[in-house]
């Protein structure tokens, strides 16, 4: 399941996903994330914001590799993506 909301104001979105834990490392998140990001340009938003948890190393090597323009701020446990499409 994935999905986004829109921040009107800055023309991103807060993205967020999940995959169920017998389906991982199959491509899903790939392919959930991929999708997002084509109608969230197709609707002239700039890119995706997000929280992940500091444990969550695949999810955080997903964002990585999509090749968005990443600012990361950690705070308590959590890190804060600015994801900025190219």
């Amino acid at each position: 399941m994935g999905q986004y909301g829109i921040n009107e104001v800055t023309h991103t979105a807060e993205v967020g996903f999940a995959v169920r834990d017998d389906c991982q490392n199959k491509g899903i998140g790939t392919e959930l994330l991929n999708y997002l990001t084509y109608q969230a340009k197709k609707q002239g938003l700039l890119g995706f914001f997000a929280e992940v948890l500091v444990e969550n190393r695949p999810m955080l090597h997903l964002f990585d590799k999509m090749g968005f323009d990443i600012i990361k701020r950690r705070e308590e446990g959590v890190y804060e993506l600015e994801m900025m499409f190219r």
